[in-house]
């Protein structure tokens, strides 16, 4: 130690030096003080890069302002927990609590714990999420319709005076003149002593251009594989395109049917007809009718049939098609029905004059075709039936689906709904471009671009499966990542719906007749199918009858392509604007998780090329994958055999009800991995920590998440409708939320489930 003498005359400094000298003999203050050094430096050393960025931040930019799609950023700003006060986050909270019944143990009955007060307070209603979803977007457009916002102006105001010429049409008595006088002009009613014609084509053809086949649907779209081109569809019957459940009021309506039928025979019939003949006539007109409708397929049917499910389109050229469904001169409706005519030639080298539009000229002419199985089945039924009673079968359920309700108005329950319906149908374009006009395209801009984000996660939390999945193989790994990869999503709202020229050319043959309204409707069946081809706004923006108000989010295998609809969307946008991200995961996150997964179906089709050869075509899985795989499929199906199996009343008798396990079991797989897939993308972005809601602070966000997912499925039914819902569907009801959650270990997770407890059995069975 070094030592410091002081001269003699800095001896009068050494008072104020004694405390340092002090400090200087202590121990243990010396040590304190060391502590103390050292924690300041390293304090030091810790906030000198944050003090650093803090005063090197421009003036204004506290508190930073963060990208609309950086919810990194939003959540490092505004904090990841905390509760969400907003309105749209209060309203959300009041329809989830509406639904949910605390007093439920969520591990032994979770669809009861969320779904619960729905069910008791809302009796037989329809999804709490997606068909009310569609309930209110249609209330939005009805009141729309009725100028209660003020936009039925310029180009909407004949939408408006059409919808409100049907609701006093109303007022006015039945007159069924107009349409016997239409039937007439289609060929009218036949005899027997009546000359037959050879085939029924002139007669598909004459319904067809007043929108009304009962058949097929025919008509000119988008091509699915070049949007720069159109192609000709081969599509069933307009009538029968709804995506929705058998509700009850349609069960109601299809037993009504048979009555309606009679109904219409007896003005139908020639009135010189004796009884007897009447009563002969009416009973093969009837029992027409009954055969056709039941080979109308259902959603189960397109599912399970090998060579084609509902999400794919087969590409027939005109020989084929004409080879396949003989009853049919396919090349002359083409003609008669298409307006352009082209020239190409087929595989005989015949020249095929086809009337498409002018964007597919030299180009072979391909029909695309929805349900194969469907018409080869209409085949078998001609061969049995006579063409007269074809013929007059065909103009009577014209009549019944299409005119009936139009004309009889006393047969209608709600009118006003029946004139929306009407309006919806007959104006869907318009309609289109109402909707979509509520939104500005800067916001629609961003929408997408969140909805493209949140897709592109879900797409690479898929990868991360498809990585480590040991039922894959090395070469059905590549081949289901390529397939991953070229997937696309179609979210995409065109900008033509802003252009108020094509609007107008939409519009302007539009004539209203405020005293004829069955003519007026008439007249706009014809132009609807005169210049379907021909509409700037189906030509630039609506593919195949898939419009932005309709909730429908489909995988469609023929492009590898999901398309999500704009309603669907603008569901959960509140969560985006500062709410709880899990709410976006749970509901949109699992939609388009459940469309992709759909890609890598489980089933194996015969080939599509030649349905009558026995060749499986096992798409993107080699067998070997497919052998490893069939255990854990098995183990899925026996899973909800075992959970799902239910006697109800239905009509007064018992009714056990069953699953075609065959048919659903790529919807439960598919559930299942979605909501895994969804949660897992969603505790990537967030690691569990998200904001709650008001009145749901006691609830942790994993536990939110899992709700809110659950209440897309909340619905009671009747059990006549739970029974229809069954027979016409390919996906399990309601109910199928439990088993999905059964299998989800993040689900027993979030609400600790013991081990053994319902929801939270020691054997899972997962795919994905």
């Amino acid at each position: 130690m070094v030592h410091v003498e002081r001269s003699a005359h800095h001896q009068g400094t050494w008072i104020c030096c004694a405390p340092c000298y002090w400090l200087r003999r202590s121990k243990a203050v010396h040590k304190a003080l060391l502590t103390f050094a050292m924690l300041l430096v390293t304090s030091l050393l810790v906030t000198s890069p944050v003090l650093f960025l803090i005063t090197t931040l421009p003036e204004g930019e506290q508190p930073r302002n963060c990208a609309p799609l950086d919810e990194a950023c939003i959540r490092e700003r505004d904090g990841p927990d905390g509760v969400c006060s907003t309105d749209a986050c209060v309203e959300a909270s009041k329809r989830i609590l509406a639904s949910m019944k605390r007093g439920v143990d969520p591990c032994k009955d979770f669809y009861k714990f969320a779904c619960g007060s729905f069910r008791d307070r809302r009796p037989y209603q329809p999804s709490a999420s997606f068909n009310m979803l569609q309930a209110q977007t249609d209330e939005h457009i009805h009141k729309t319709l009725t100028n209660e916002t003020g936009q039925m102006v310029a180009a909407f105001e004949k939408l408006g005076q059409f919808y409100n010429v049907c609701r006093k049409f109303r007022e006015k008595p039945v007159n069924f003149t107009l349409v016997y006088k239409l039937i007439d002009e289609l060929g009218g009613y036949l005899s027997p002593k009546s000359a037959i014609p050879n085939d029924i084509t002139s007669l598909i053809s004459a319904l067809l251009k007043v929108n009304g086949a009962p058949l097929l649907d025919l008509h000119v779209d988008v091509d699915l594989y070049d949007r720069t081109k159109s192609s000709v569809y081969l599509d069933l019957p307009t009538k029968h395109q709804s995506h929705e459940f058998l509700t009850e009021d349609q069960k109601i309506e299809d037993v009504q049917r048979s009555g309606k039928i009679q109904e219409i025979v007896r003005g139908f019939l020639p009135k010189n007809m004796s009884l007897k003949e009447q009563s002969s006539e009416t009973n093969l007109l009837l029992q027409f009718c009954l055969s056709l409708k039941k080979i109308y397929p259902k959603h189960k049917d397109l599912y399970n049939w090998v060579d084609v499910d509902q999400r794919v389109y087969v590409a027939y050229n005109v020989s084929y098609l004409q080879e396949n469904f003989s009853y049919i001169r396919w090349k002359s409706l083409l003609n008669t029905t298409l307006r352009q005519r082209i020239t190409s030639h087929d595989d005989n080298n015949d020249t095929n004059y086809i009337y498409v539009p002018p964007a597919s000229q030299d180009q072979q002419i391909y029909v695309y075709v929805t349900a194969p199985h469907y018409l080869h089945n209409l085949g078998k039924l001609f061969n049995r039936s006579s063409k007269r009673i074809i013929h007059n079968g065909l103009l009577l359920l014209y009549i019944v689906d299409t005119l009936h309700d139009i004309v009889n108005v006393n047969a209608i329950k709600d009118w006003e709904a029946s004139c929306y319906r009407l309006t919806k149908s007959v104006f869907s374009e318009a309609i289109s471009v109402l909707y979509v006009r509520q939104y500005a395209p800067k916001y629609l801009k961003t929408l997408v671009n969140r909805v493209t984000v949140l897709f592109e996660r879900v797409k690479e939390t898929i990868a991360e499966r498809i990585l480590v999945k040991s039922w894959l193989n090395d070469e059905t790994r590549a081949q289901a990542l390529l397939k991953l990869n070229s997937l696309q999503g179609r979210f995409q709202v065109s900008p033509v719906f802003y252009n108020d020229t094509l609007l107008n050319r939409e519009m302007a043959e539009v004539m209203i007749d405020s005293d004829d309204f069955i003519a007026t409707v008439l007249r706009r069946f014809r132009q609807i199918r005169k210049s379907e081809e021909q509409s700037p706004l189906r030509k630039n923006a609506i593919e195949r009858h898939h419009y932005p108000y309709s909730v429908h989010a489909y995988y469609e295998s023929s492009t590898n392509t999901i398309r999500i609809p704009l309603v669907m969307m603008t569901s959960w946008t509140w969560s985006w604007d500062g709410g709880p991200a899990y709410a976006v995961h749970a509901t949109l996150g699992s939609v388009i998780a459940h469309e992709i997964l759909h890609a890598f179906d489980f089933h194996r089709r015969k080939s599509l090329i030649d349905p009558d050869l026995n060749i499986d075509e096992w798409l993107w899985i080699t067998p070997d994958s497919w052998k490893r795989l069939e255990t854990r499929i098995e183990c899925v199906v026996r899973f909800h055999a075992r959970s799902f199996w239910r006697k109800v009343q239905s009509y007064g008798s018992d009714v056990a009800v069953q699953f075609d396990w065959n048919m659903t079991r790529n919807e439960i797989v598919a559930d299942i991995g979605a909501l895994q897939i969804s949660h897992r993308t969603w505790h990537t972005l967030t690691n569990g920590k998200d904001r709650s809601l008001p009145g749901l602070e006691g609830l942790r966000p994993s536990q939110l998440f899992f709700i809110s997912a659950a209440q897309i499925h909340c619905v009671n039914m009747t059990a006549e409708a739970y029974v229809s819902s069954i027979e016409s569907n390919y996906r399990l009801p309601p109910e199928r939320l439990n088993g999905i959650l059964m299998n989800s270990q993040a689900f027993a997770e979030a609400f600790r489930c013991p081990f053994g407890t319902k929801m939270n059995p020691p054997n899972k069975c997962t795919v994905w």
